[in-house]
Parts: C-alpha cells; structure tokens; sequence
C-alpha cells in the first residue's frame, strides 16, 4: 500500500514523502496513530498545500526531540539485573526495561523502538544510541550492576 507519511519516520523516511509499506502496518499502526495518511488521487494532489501543515508539525516534533536529546544526552543510567559471578547476563536486556529506567530516572518518556541496544551480554559500563526524531539521536550511558 502506497501512504503519505504526516511526520519523519526512523525507518520509512521523511513527512510528506510517499513510501509503500505492508498494508497491515498501514491499516494498523500508520494511520490509526496519524502518522500516515493513504496516496490515493485526492490526496496526492492536495500534498502540496499540505506540505506547510506537515512541516510545522515536523518542526514542532524536531524540537522536542532537540528538548529530550539535552535531557538524555550523556546521563548515567543504572539498571540492576541478574548476572553469574563472572558478570554474564542471565538473561537478554530489552529495550522496555532500558525505556522504564529513562523514565524513573530522567522522566522522560520514550518508545522502546527508539532504543539500539545491540548485543549486550555482561555487566558493566555501555554506550547505547537512541534514535529520537529523524536525524536526531542521544547518546546514553547505561550501567549494568549485579542484582543483589
């Protein structure tokens, strides 16, 4: 299915480009949520005078996205997790339980999505990239200590 996305998606592209995707994630997620809208006729032709409506829109998630980076940018996070003696997960870290400790500590609300773990496997000092809004990412330092 062919859409128009209404804002800047990490994956898909930026607002107001016209991207196809699996017609579930449309009828589900995209357009439910007004990030997308379809690119039938009629809206094809009126993405022009939209263009203005959805670049204020971009601008507006740009710079809360720039407000979240400074709040996040750089922090130490610390989350306790079950690990062996010799500083092995037990377990696979996810990005919601990376999300729940932003929030108790920073407060600051973000979707899991957002978060690129990569592969982490033992206790310790970790660098993490969050993808915010478009081209704009935070860096974050997550500590990982032994659950006692």
């Amino acid at each position: 299915m062919e859409i128009i996305l209404l804002e800047s998606h990490n994956k898909l592209g930026k607002a107001g480009d016209i991207v196809s995707v699996k017609d579930g994630y449309a009828r589900n997620y995209l357009i439910p949520t007004k990030k997308a809208i379809i690119a039938n006729k009629n809206n094809k032709m009126t993405l022009d005078t939209r263009m203005s409506q959805i670049e204020k829109i971009n601008k507006k998630r740009m710079s809360e996205a720039n407000d979240i980076k400074s709040k996040i940018n750089n922090q130490v996070v610390q989350i306790e997790t079950e690990a062996n003696e010799d500083g092995n997960l037990y377990g696979n870290l996810n990005p919601k339980q990376v999300t729940e400790a932003i929030e108790k500590k920073l407060n600051v609300k973000l979707s899991s999505d957002s978060i690129n773990l990569g592969l982490i496997k033992n206790l310790g000092s970790h660098e993490i990239n969050i993808n915010l809004y478009d081209n704009i990412s935070a860096v974050l330092n997550l500590e990982l200590i032994k659950k006692i």
